[in-house]
């Protein structure tokens, strides 16, 4: 029996409209006990449809209970994002369950108005849930669901005391889901602190790639990793998602890419919340074929037409090269993923040990030279060389002529220059000012008068006089 059927018939149809008819096999061992209240602890590999397994009894619940509010929290944006785009799908009327995105790097005003609006579900990043409760613009005391997704990747971005933090502020009466894709011993204990009582979901393995990814290595030296990079993009088609190991690193890698015709975008922690929500927006409708990205796009980034994971650098924990290539190969289609070792042989061979890879297949490393690059950056531009003008040194101009007895002498000197009358030296009115001057009008000019030392030689104010300014001397009485 289908656990959708267990479904109100409103949510039934949403699930139609999208085109999800059978539930997954994470799906169909959670709901059940879910839809009955129980706390849920579930484990499953990468694109097995996690979010839906606690978005769907959250909407029924939240739909019963009126008076209760649901808490997601997620590691990092662009999974919180995902989550609200999934959550907005099940629903006809955004008002119908009105919902608020916390997290960081967003504009603080708009979540502060979102939460005005009292949501009915709050998807967040533990850092800013933990500031807005600070700050007192968010309570707790209603909130009657909690969710942990990618407990794992919390705990590598070292959010476990903030998650601590939220749930000793929450009512003692809740019920929790625990989504992880790996289970250890650290995430083990966290669950024993939030979870009473759990039913345990686990499907396949947590230590072992999906299946339907076919796994490639090209072993080569450093220096031609990047013409090897080149040669599989212009071979491949569709989406292809490379991960390098560093922020730097992922927006110089994309800035190559660009010189050789391929167009590429980055995508790691520094980047501002606009441009990661642009960058990932055309990843996903195509118009960006390539995407450079850090390990924050290993974890719950969902984009259906990934056809190819290049592992530019390997990861530098082995687990998280099961969720890397977890990005292609989801929800039953077939998938690449091919890593490049270099001199890091040994990593290569630990991750062999821990993820138990099956059938690895080596690719040879391309001969073909990196052609030079078809667009060069602004500042590599030469410069144009601007045209030489041959300028003739100007004839001396004589000015005084000595003329003698015998032949006439020219000699070249210096123009005079003028020496100016100090009583009409221009300077600024401060400066005038300070030494000594008042600033009057003589023939619509400012210039500088020194001030009268008594009331004998005072001036008195100007007259106009055939368009003139003229100055008399006060009589004395």
């Amino acid at each position: 029996m289908s656990a959708f059927r267990q479904l109100p018939d409103w949510l039934q149809a949403a699930l139609a409209r999208i085109c999800i008819t059978q539930p997954t096999q994470v799906q169909q061992s959670a709901l059940p006990p879910a839809l009955k209240g129980k706390d849920v602890l579930a484990t499953a590999q990468t694109g097995t449809g996690k979010t839906f397994a606690f978005l769907l009894p959250l909407l029924v619940h939240l739909t019963e209970q009126p008076e209760k509010n649901a808490l997601i929290l997620s590691p990092t944006r662009e999974l919180a994002q995902q989550t609200q785009e999934a959550l907005q799908s099940l629903l006809d009327d955004e008002k119908q369950m009105p919902c608020a995105l916390i997290i960081g790097g967003d504009n603080i005003h708009k979540q502060y108005a979102a939460l005005r609006r009292h949501p009915r579900v709050i998807i967040g990043t533990p850092g800013r849930v933990i500031d807005h409760i600070g700050r007192k613009s968010m309570s707790l005391k209603n909130i009657g669901f909690f969710v942990l997704d990618e407990a794992d990747r919390m705990l590598d971005m070292g959010f476990i005391p903030d998650v601590q933090k939220i749930g000793a502020a929450m009512p003692a009466v809740h019920q929790t889901f625990l989504f992880s894709a790996t289970l250890p011993k650290e995430i083990e204990k966290l669950a024993q602190g939030f979870l009473i009582d759990p039913v345990r979901v686990q499907i396949g393995s947590v230590t072992r790639p999906v299946d339907l990814v076919l796994q490639q290595i090209v072993r080569l030296s450093t220096r031609e990793k990047l013409p090897q990079l080149v040669h599989e993009l212009q071979a491949r088609k569709g989406s292809v998602l490379v991960f390098v190991k560093s922020k730097h690193g992922a927006d110089r890698l994309a800035k190559q890419l660009k010189q050789y015709g391929c167009k590429a975008g980055a995508l790691h922690g520094d980047l501002r919340q606009n441009r990661r929500r642009q960058v990932m927006e055309q990843f996903k409708e195509g118009l960006l074929p390539v995407l450079v990205a850090t390990d924050v796009a290993a974890r719950g980034i969902d984009v259906a037409d990934i056809s190819c994971v290049i592992n530019y650098d390997l990861p530098q924990c082995a687990e998280d090269y099961i969720h890397r290539i977890g990005r292609t190969g989801r929800a039953g289609s077939v998938g690449t993923a091919l890593s490049f070792v270099t001199e890091d042989k040994e990593k290569w061979t630990e991750i062999c040990r821990v993820c138990r890879l099956g059938k690895v297949t080596e690719l040879t490393k391309t001969s073909q030279r990196l052609a030079a690059p078809k667009f060069l950056p602004q500042e590599a531009r030469p410069k144009p060389k601007k045209p030489v003008v041959e300028t003739k040194a100007a004839d001396p101009v004589p000015i005084r002529v000595k003329e003698t007895e015998k032949k006439v002498v020219v000699t070249l000197q210096p123009k005079p220059v003028k020496k100016q009358d100090p009583i009409r030296q221009t300077l600024p009115e401060n400066e005038a000012q300070k030494n000594g001057f008042s600033v009057v009008r003589v023939g619509g000019k400012k210039t500088q008068q020194p001030k009268p030392a008594s009331r004998k030689n005072s001036f008195h104010g100007p007259a106009k006089k055939n368009g003139k300014y003229k100055f008399f001397k006060r009589k004395r009485k």
